[in-house]
């Protein structure tokens, strides 16, 4: 009834595998799952989250262990939502912490874990944050202050000696 070649059996047997390749590779890199992943979810309020994004990497000691849920304005703070693997344990007096990769890379959230005996649970709240770090304010103190302090008002009068920062002597080469 079907009369098909060796060939175009063969070819079809090709056309089918690269379909499926690139059905594969669209939902691979478009980061769906098939199995939903075991998380449990705690929460951390910032002053500031910065340039923090809705699905930006959650790390311990630079390895991705979860990613941000989501991100809501409570009580005038930035509350993150963060989905933590099932399998990472961390302690309550964990250090959340917004970093960028590099300079002006993305955002993500760094955890510092402490040495509590016990640990954050689904739905806990991590109590110890620390802000995203503004590059244009630091940038902005540096340029006309101090930056370890806020720099004198206008007309304080203060020396040129007083707000440069101290620097160390080179030797010289010989």
């Amino acid at each position: 009834m079907f009369d098909y070649t060796k060939s175009e059996i063969v070819a079809g047997g090709f056309v089918i595998l690269g379909l499926a390749l690139l059905g594969y590779l669209s939902i691979s890199i478009g980061g769906f799952k098939i199995l939903p992943e075991q998380r449990y979810q705690i929460s951390g309020r910032f002053s500031n989250v910065g340039d923090l994004k809705k699905g930006a990497p959650v790390k311990v000691a630079g390895v991705t262990v979860g990613k941000v849920a989501s991100i809501k304005l409570a009580d005038y703070f930035g509350e993150a939502e963060l989905a933590i693997d099932q399998k990472v344990v961390l302690p309550k007096d964990t250090i959340a912490s917004i970093a960028t990769a590099g300079l002006l890379g993305d955002a993500y959230v760094s955890l510092s874990p402490g040495a509590s005996d016990s640990d954050l649970h689904g739905g806990d709240r991590i109590t110890h944050t620390e802000p995203a770090l503004n590059v244009s304010d630091l940038l902005g103190r540096y340029a006309f202050g101090n930056p370890t302090q806020a720099s004198p008002p206008s007309g304080a009068g203060g020396s040129a000696a007083e707000t440069t920062p101290p620097t160390t002597p080179v030797p010289e080469k010989k």
